[in-house]
């Protein structure tokens, strides 16, 4: 899986830069997406639809509504928040500080769910009367539980500006073994945590990013970054009643070529 991911990244580059090439092999973690869906939707086997009445079938509206016993909706919210990832990026130098580059991440953030109830405000007739068994089973995940993994997927293309520092000493001016940089750039999701569920897809993002390169005599130089990307794209509200597209992402790497 690396080297084909490598090969892709490679290949992205202009031909005859491979000796001006600089490769990045990171690792991290950090925090994903959320979103909250629209019935209909299944949960461990059972189907949520509706709206559903929580009155007796055939009673009238009136009655129902000065009882307060009002219809019935369900939402399921799905939280993304631990991500793991990892990172491959190829960059090369266009002149002074700056260095173009193309790259993917991926990795795999643990899902979360539970189910939202909501009483709608209004009793309509001709709708499904909500069942013990289908509130029973709504109110057992009425509190979060860890329920699986989604897929990230993301492959970019961007412009560095890096810098080094100088320190003065007795002999003169000496350039610092640490260097900082600031990326911004954009790219395609090729897959969103639960992005199937969510009806999302493929959307457009673009990502900023800051941190540190280490320079070591004996070793490849050491890299610390912060990563933010985010997903563009319009909301399908049909589908979704809230959405969070976006990803925090603390990674560490290793840095080979120039």
């Amino acid at each position: 899986m690396r080297s084909v991911a490598a090969a892709f990244v490679l290949a992205s580059l202009p031909v005859g830069v491979f000796a001006q090439t600089q490769v990045e092999l990171s690792v991290g973690g950090g925090i994903g997406s959320s979103f909250t869906r629209r019935a209909p939707f299944a949960l461990d086997g059972q189907t949520y639809g509706g709206p559903y009445r929580t009155c007796p079938e055939g009673t009238p509206a009136g009655p129902c509504l000065q009882a307060g016993a009002t219809d019935l909706a369900f939402a399921l919210e799905s939280h993304y928040s631990s991500l793991a990832v990892i990172g491959l990026e190829a960059r090369r130098g266009v002149g002074g500080p700056f260095l173009a580059g193309v790259g993917v991440l991926g990795g795999l953030a643990l899902r979360s769910q539970r189910i939202l109830t909501a009483d709608t405000g209004e009793v309509v007739d001709g709708r499904p009367v909500a069942t013990q068994e289908l509130v029973d089973a709504a109110d057992s995940h009425a509190f979060s539980s860890t329920n699986g993994v989604g897929a990230l997927a993301y492959l970019h293309a961007g412009l560095r500006w890096e810098r080094g520092f100088e320190s003065r000493t007795t002999m003169g001016y000496r350039s610092s073994g640490t260097r900082v940089f600031l990326e911004a750039g954009g790219g395609l999701l090729a897959a969103v945590p639960g992005g199937g569920d969510a009806g999302i897809g493929h959307p457009p993002g673009f990502h900023l990013a800051g941190g540190l390169v280490f320079k070591r005599t004996s070793t490849h130089p050491l890299t610390l970054s912060l990563r933010y990307v985010h997903a563009l794209g319009k909301r399908d509200e049909a589908t979704l009643v809230e959405s969070r597209q976006s990803w925090v992402v603390l990674q560490v790497g290793l840095l080979s070529g120039r």
